[in-house]
């Protein structure tokens, strides 16, 4: 008969004690620690818990949107279908300008991707520096990059203000509906990119969040682990008197 393992009796008899010491006058110390544990453990499975709901929802509520999204896109597509010429003229004169508005729009969110780092870079070396010089150059850079981004954010404006002009049909001009059809679908159409955007870079925080819990979650368990298994080294040096603890003691006996 193979030799039993001390370690995984001591863990056993942790375990066991934990369900039928709590309470009574024999108890030991070591128990407090198994409670802090079991309470942090309970806490981080919690938390875990509460992250792994959340992406759920946002992807539940991502598939709604998509689905009304497809909706709308459908009914305005039905209307433009029956303006084609009217459509596919204004698409003719607005295909360059859309074209540049995509590009500038790429361009503003670089700049304050940009402008973030620069923002938490500069908070780090107030931080860690007292040079006045480095100070003032980060500043300076900071206030330089900013006023760039708002001079940037105008721009878009003042290009998205041109392609709402250019998709805007004149009073009783032919095809006007099929046109503001048509506007309503690249509106569709930019919400949708800027909503996708939004989706995976939240999906993306959350599953970093969830996969830092999950460690910690591990941690939890491991220092969980170690508590009970003081705790049943605890009581075997003790060789508390509770019949199914005292069933251990000869067979710990033996496993030293």
């Amino acid at each position: 008969m193979a030799k039993e393992s001390y370690n995984d009796l001591i863990f056993q008899l942790g375990d066991l004690a934990r369900d039928i010491l709590p309470g009574k006058p024999n108890c030991p110390r070591s128990m407090e620690r198994v409670y802090r544990a079991e309470e942090v453990l309970e806490a981080r499975r919690e938390e875990l818990a509460v992250l792994e709901a959340e992406m759920n929802d946002e992807d539940v509520a991502y598939q709604e949107y998509l689905v009304q999204h497809e909706d709308e896109c459908a009914a305005q597509r039905e209307i433009t279908g029956r303006f084609k010429r009217a459509v596919d003229a204004v698409e003719g004169k607005v295909k360059g300008l859309r074209k540049t508005l995509d590009t500038r729009r790429a361009d503003l969110r670089y700049a304050v991707a940009g402008l973030k780092k620069i923002e938490a870079k500069l908070a780090d070396l107030e931080m860690d520096t007292q040079d006045p010089v480095k100070l003032d150059a980060a500043r300076q850079n900071l206030k330089k990059n900013r006023i760039a981004q708002m001079r940037l954010a105008r721009e878009v404006e003042d290009w998205e203000s041109q392609l709402a002009t250019a998709l805007t049909p004149t009073p009783g001009q032919p095809g006007g509906a099929g046109i503001l059809a048509h506007k309503r679908l690249i509106e569709l159409e930019d919400a949708a990119a800027e909503q996708k955007r939004t989706h995976d870079e939240r999906m993306a925080e959350l599953d970093q969040a969830i996969a830092a819990k999950e460690e910690e979650s591990k941690g939890a368990e491991d220092y969980l682990d170690q508590a009970l298994f003081l705790l049943g080294e605890e009581v075997y040096a003790q060789r508390i008197g509770e019949a199914q603890l005292a069933s251990f003691y000869p067979r710990l006996d033996r496993a030293q």
